[in-house]
């Protein structure tokens, strides 16, 4: 599922989110059932324990659902910019709600891959980038 080093060398930052650490997304196990959890959640949906441990994500998912809104610009007052918000199913399972880098090919019935983009977060949502191979899943 994910490389098993990076369980070991992943830390948590000192957020509040804990959602990112050493440049990797981090995920929620469940500790009682072992279910993987989005990084956003305070129990689990299957058997209801709220006892969650974080674990990297390898980062790498599909496009389930996107679309193209405007935003206002933090260097451009009074002017709106594109932002591509989706929801991501990772190859782990989980989905995240996100915003999108890259442009979206318009391949009907084609699944579109991302990756997570580690960077200083402006919001409380990860950035993943398109994939230029729709076949990347590491």
């Amino acid at each position: 599922m994910y490389p098993p080093d990076l369980e070991k060398t992943a830390k948590c930052l000192g957020d509040d989110s804990g959602l990112c650490a050493d440049d990797v997304l981090m995920i929620h196990r469940c500790v009682r059932c072992a279910k993987l959890l989005a990084p956003i959640t305070s129990g689990c949906s299957s058997c209801g324990s709220g006892e969650l441990e974080r674990v990297p994500s390898s980062g790498a998912g599909s496009v389930v659902s996107w679309r193209v809104v405007d935003q206002a610009s933090s260097d451009r007052p009074g002017r709106l910019v594109p932002l591509t918000i989706a929801i991501v199913a990772l190859d782990e399972g989980p989905w995240v709600y996100t915003s999108l880098e890259g442009e979206i090919p318009s391949s009907p019935g084609r699944s579109v891959r991302v990756r997570f983009q580690p960077h200083p977060w402006e919001d409380r949502f990860p950035v993943f980038a398109v994939s230029a191979d729709p076949r990347n899943s590491a």
